[in-house]
């Protein structure tokens, strides 16, 4: 019996360590004291309450071991650490996954849980209730009075690394972080009540608006959000058999492509589009996702200004409406109007359509474009001199990258990358894509001249996780290059570039363009350097009052 525990412990200990150094997280050390005590308990309650078999050792570990495997594969995928909150995601990760991987899913998860269900000692259930009282109450103070566990967690464990996750799960262990952030998330949701009439957030936001109806020409605004768009150009350990741009792309921006700062990597496309409308950090502090909390109550967001200050606010988003909250969350936002594929919004009013999507499952870049600019058209032309907030978000791009060759054959031939397809098929999708935004541009230039159009990547494919990134030397691994995306302005006829920005930058950089520079000139802007108005901003304040109205 004793054995069995010191082999356990070890290889915890062994298994961490593995895994750290083929880009996995930091491994277990002695001063995770907790951590250990909590494995160890764990395990020793499921011994306790299974039979005992030559296998029992091998098979009450397991749950553990896959707990463990789930933080590593999270992030070695994505490079953050697994929290509770987002266990609720995994259906809408389902959703866009392929079926082998579905199935791998299911049978790695399903055969060590049968397994442990069948050694389980159904005589001694009052036991085991016995014995979970514990465990429950650990639940119950996470739930119930999150205060007191911070409390305890701040007295016993080491110092929190706000900045970094993954330096405080190394102080402090994977599981005991995991129900921290839980706790501080309940503890929000006690407090957020508070600031849901915040006044000098709400004075800031009403001086916006009266500034946008004081406005005497209001210029149109179309925010393109690309999925997964990486330009192959920033990737210093390949190269291609011909330019991965398209001709027309490059000589509209002619190489003034701008770097923005995503709040996620590989996915949570969600997170980015909170950043792009709501113009604050997404610090996930009532969910893992922050538009699965919304409601559809009006809160504070660039669509519901631009709608006050006059402006029609529409959303188009090429994927299913149920697809992280989105009808809720745009509804909350202040999107007048939003439309999806009737393909996947049966009975919902829509004027788009996925076309033929064989063989790549996705819609195409350039058919959502088309059908945007043949409705947006139309509608101006309804609804004469009333400005308008275009917001298109894709979904081509998505893994697993798939292309029709008939329709979109190979052209770029990579060397230096994975030969399994996917990277391979992101650069040659960027190349038909780069191909469909020029289309866009040039037709915006004709009947919509004076207006800004943004392109912005969401986050970066996949593609094996961050160190697959660092092997192909992207951005020459500057500090945080999983998150660096590419974004493309051009303002009223002309290619602009700007310095490294944030996406919670891009509500200002809009309002600017619209107020012709005023905004900034009272406004705190990030991305404008050279204006320093009195007092910063308080993204956290702003954060929380733009989700205490988005809750009610």
């Amino acid at each position: 019996m004793i054995n069995r525990y010191v082999i356990f412990t070890g290889f915890f200990f062994a298994f961490t360590w593995t895994m750290s150094f083929i880009g996995g997280m930091p491994p277990l050390r002695l001063f995770c004291r907790w951590e250990i005590a909590l494995l160890l308990c764990l395990y020793s309650y499921f011994n306790w309450i299974t039979r005992p078999s030559r296998w029992q050792a091998f098979v009450t570990a397991l749950p553990l071991v896959l707990v463990y495997g789930i933080f590593e594969a999270n992030f070695m995928s994505l490079g953050r650490l697994l929290r509770i909150i987002e266990i609720k995601e995994f259906p809408e990760l389902l959703n866009v996954l392929p079926v082998w991987v579905i199935v791998s899913i299911v049978i790695g998860f399903g055969l060590p849980l049968i397994s442990f269900v069948r050694l389980l000692r159904f005589d001694r259930i009052p036991r085991m209730m016995v014995g979970v009282v514990s465990f429950l109450f650990l639940i119950f103070m996470l739930e119930f009075s999150p205060d007191h566990f911070l409390s305890a967690f701040i007295k016993y464990q080491r110092e929190v690394t706000d900045w970094s996750d993954i330096q405080s799960a190394e102080d402090n262990g994977r599981l005991w972080m995991m129900l921290y952030h839980e706790a501080k998330r309940n503890s929000n949701l006690i407090k957020i009540t508070k600031y849901k009439d915040h006044p000098a957030f709400m004075k800031e936001m009403d001086d916006i608006v009266l500034r946008l109806q004081s406005l005497e020409t209001k210029k149109n605004v179309h925010l393109v959000v690309l999925e997964s768009f990486v330009d192959p150009e920033l990737f210093d350990g390949l190269t291609y058999s011909m330019k991965p741009v398209h001709p027309d792309f490059e000589k509209i921006f002619n190489k003034k492509g701008s770097l923005s700062l995503s709040p996620v990597f590989g996915g949570g496309t969600a997170q980015a589009e909170f950043e792009l409308l709501c113009g604050v950090p997404a610090y996930k502090k009532m969910s893992g996702v922050e538009f699965d909390v919304f409601t559809g109550k009006q809160t504070y967001g660039l669509p519901a200004l631009l709608a006050k200050g006059g402006y029609h606010t529409m959303a188009t988003n090429a994927y299913k409406p149920d697809f992280f909250n989105s009808i809720n969350a745009y509804n909350g936002l202040g999107f007048q109007n939003s439309y999806y594929p009737r393909e996947y919004a049966k009975g919902r009013e829509t004027y788009l359509s996925t076309g033929d999507v064989t063989g790549e499952k996705y819609m195409f870049d350039g058919e959502l474009l088309k059908q945007n600019l043949a409705f947006i058209k139309d509608w101006k032309t309804a609804n004469p001199g009333v400005p308008l907030f275009n917001y298109v978000i894709s979904i081509y791009g998505h893994f697993p990258h798939l292309m029709n060759q008939e329709k979109r054959p190979t052209l770029i031939d990579v060397k230096g990358a994975i030969k399994d397809g996917h990277l391979e098929n992101c650069i040659n999708q960027y190349y038909y894509r780069t191909k469909a935004l020029a289309q866009f541009i040039n037709e915006i230039t004709v009947t919509d001249p004076e207006s800004l159009v943004i392109f912005i990547s969401d986050h970066l494919p996949w593609v094996y996780g961050p160190e697959t990134y660092k092997t192909l030397g992207y951005l020459s691994g500057r500090d945080k290059f999983e998150l660096i995306n590419r974004v493309f302005f051009f303002e009223a006829g002309r290619a602009v570039q700007y310095d490294m920005i944030h996406h919670y930058d891009i509500p200002d950089l809009i309002l600017d363009f619209i107020t012709g520079g005023s905004h900034c000139a009272n406004h705190a802007c990030n991305f404008k350097a050279a204006v320093t108005p009195a007092a910063p901003r308080n993204y956290e304040e702003m954060y929380m009052t733009i989700m205490a109205n988005a809750m009610k």
